[in-house]
């Protein structure tokens, strides 16, 4: 990508002119380094910046239920992809997203399975559509994918064990909680959820508020007007 591009060649550059100025290899080569990874640093921001605008806009969009305008919005990001790592995977894991509210999900699916790994939530919709194709392996491959990027998340946790579940393995689903809970001791929608399964009684997942029914395995409560936030995820 053009900004690894620009880190390498200041990297190099920098190597260089303190080559030619005869200063000894041992802060020549430090010292080239610290130039790249700053320069690197800084064009990351850049993006990162370009990015939340971006999202800005979009979630504007999706909270008026301009699904279709959110959709363009994230397009023309794609103007950013040669600029930096992952840019394509990352709006493409967003759009993804947006066809699976419109329940789009053969447009949807085209889109998420070219996400980025890291997007939890992405990962997590790709694996419902999965189930809904009865293809449950990779069903459970997006599923593993999601929560070891997103470990301390409860919900793909409790999504997976839900997911599970639902295809008629009760304890592989309770195993799944029990590896959330090794994650995150404590968690009282997981503790609970895994009691609900081992008294053989259905999980209760509308204790994950708003983020649960982006998921659309559930009707929306009549009295919600407004959309849910759309497949944004908290930053590390």
């Amino acid at each position: 990508m053009i900004n690894i591009m620009m880190s390498v060649f200041i990297a190099l550059d920098m190597g260089f002119l303190l080559f030619m100025l005869e200063v000894h290899p041992a802060i020549d080569i430090p010292v080239g380094l610290a130039a790249g990874i700053g320069v690197f640093y800084y064009l990351s921001k850049k993006m990162a910046n370009k990015l939340t605008k971006l999202m800005e806009q979009v979630n504007k969009l999706a909270q008026k239920r301009n699904i279709d305008g959110s959709i363009e919005v994230l397009k023309s990001g794609y103007r950013y992809r040669w600029l930096h790592p992952f840019v394509k995977s990352q709006i493409d894991a967003q759009i993804g997203t947006m066809y699976y509210y419109k329940k789009d999900y053969g447009t949807a699916f085209d889109y998420l399975k070219k996400g980025l790994s890291t997007h939890y939530i992405a990962k997590g919709m790709l694996a419902i559509i999965y189930m809904k194709k009865k293809q449950n392996d990779k069903m459970k491959q997006s599923f593993e994918m999601a929560v070891k990027s997103a470990s301390k998340e409860s919900l793909i946790w409790g999504l997976y064990a839900y997911c599970i579940n639902r295809t008629g393995d009760r304890d592989e689903a309770i195993s799944i909680l029990n590896r959330g809970l090794k994650k995150l001791p404590g968690d009282e929608r997981l503790a609970s959820n895994l009691k609900a399964l081992q008294n053989k009684k259905p999980m209760k997942m509308k204790q994950y508020g708003e983020m649960w029914y982006q998921f659309m395995l559930d009707k929306l409560p009549v009295v919600r007007q407004n959309a849910p936030k759309f497949a944004r995820q908290r930053r590390r």
